[in-house]
Order: structure tokens, then sequence, then C-alpha cells
């Protein structure tokens, strides 16, 4: 469905010229990150800079998923350790809930990485534009073709308590 020039001027009003990026907002959302590129921004500028918004968009929701699942699995790693510290009574269900969580971990890592190459492939970040989200993004690529994830200081601030060590 091409959206005419013509027709949106004859019927013009600010809701009709408003409405239009909110409209491919929502179309966007129903495509896959992995199939986003230059071939959906070509259509017009709009079209860009909803594909560019609704990319970031879904990258930070992704972060976010990947942030709570790495505490989790963290959380986790912790009570399996104090586990077998204390004889590993639990050993066997503290094992398989680890290793679920830390599946569900890559998992999200993996989501949040085909969104950064949709990102790098759509031209809507370089090393030019912001060098240091860059240089993470290849990192994470990286990681991710090694089947690693970040450690869990990648994305800034921890909530470990860890850092007590300079007192």
């Amino acid at each position: 469905m091409a959206i005419n020039r013509e027709i949106l001027k004859s019927c013009q009003t600010p809701h009709t010229v408003s409405a239009i990026p909110e409209l491919v907002g929502h179309i966007l959302e129903y495509i896959p990150s992995s199939n986003f590129g230059p071939h959906l921004l070509e259509v017009n500028p709009i079209w860009r800079a909803e594909a560019e918004r609704v990319l970031w968009k879904r990258r930070m929701q992704a972060e976010e998923a990947y942030e709570q699942v790495a505490n989790i699995c963290k959380k986790a790693e912790r009570a399996f350790w104090r586990d077998c510290a204390d004889g590993g009574i639990n050993f066997d269900k503290l094992d398989d809930e680890s290793t679920k969580i830390s599946q569900e971990k890559y998992t999200r890592f993996e989501e949040m990485v085909v969104i950064e190459q949709a990102i790098l492939h759509c031209s809507f970040i370089s090393e030019e534009t912001n060098k240091g989200e860059y240089i993470r993004m290849m990192r994470n690529f990286e990681l991710f073709k090694d089947g690693d994830t970040p450690d869990e200081d990648a994305f800034g601030d921890s909530d470990d308590d860890d850092s007590d060590d300079e007192e």
C-alpha cells in the first residue's frame, strides 16, 4: 500500500500527517529484527526514522531483559556454589536450575545481538557516530560468535557489593 502525497495533501489535517509515523511504527513492530536492512529504509525519511526508533527501543528492552536474567543467573550460581560448600545437599536441583538459567541468559543475549546486528546493518550507528557503543556492539558480536556472554559489569554499574576491596 503506497501513500500518495496528493492524497495526503487533499485531506491534510494535523492528525492525518502526525498519524503516519505511528502507523509506520506499528507496521515495523511486526517485522523481525533480523529482516531489517537498507531495503526497508529506502521507502521515505519517516519510515527510516521510525525503523531506527523501533530498533533502538527493541535493543533497550532486550538489554534490560538480558540484565534481569544475568542477575538471576548470578544468584543461581551463588546458591549452587554455597550448596557445594555445604556438602552438595541440593546439588542436582541447583545444577539443573543453574543450567536452565544460563541457557536463558544466552538466549536473551542472542536476541540482543540480532537487534544490534540490524542496527549496524541499517547504518544507525557507526564508529564515527558513537565509538563507545559501536565497540560494545562489536565485542558482543565476538562474544556471541564464541558462545560467550558479557560479564556482569559489561553494561555499567554492577549490583554486587564486591567493590568493598578498596577499604
